[in-house]
């Protein structure tokens, strides 16, 4: 599994924003091997962490060959003041006391 943590500082969203986030995400979720996403706020630091969950690299590529998405891309500095992206491969997860919120949304 890879995730890919997308790391932002909130700028100002307006009406196209919104909806090329709606159109991304529809195409991820349309994307075989998208496992689902988790998405944190601390308002203290006025930064936002969304984990997008992947099962393979080639999953991932797919959805970042998606034209909707290379165009948000290309104008991140009109909605956001930084923005940092990880990806990560995960080699082991374990732990006890989340119950369904252990793994990925939808995952088990």
């Amino acid at each position: 599994m890879y995730l890919v943590t997308f790391r932002l500082a909130p700028g100002e969203y307006d009406a196209e924003f919104h909806e090329l986030n709606e159109t991304i995400q529809a195409v991820a979720e349309g994307t075989d091997g998208y496992l689902g996403k988790r998405t944190w706020t601390d308002p203290e630091r006025d930064e936002v962490l969304v984990v997008y969950y992947w099962e393979s690299l080639d999953a991932l590529d797919s959805f970042g060959a998606d034209s909707d998405h290379r165009r948000a891309k290309l104008r991140w500095t009109e909605w956001y003041d930084a923005y940092e992206v990880t990806v990560t491969e995960v080699r082991d997860a374990y732990g006890s006391g989340f119950g369904d919120d252990a793994g990925p949304p939808g995952a088990s």
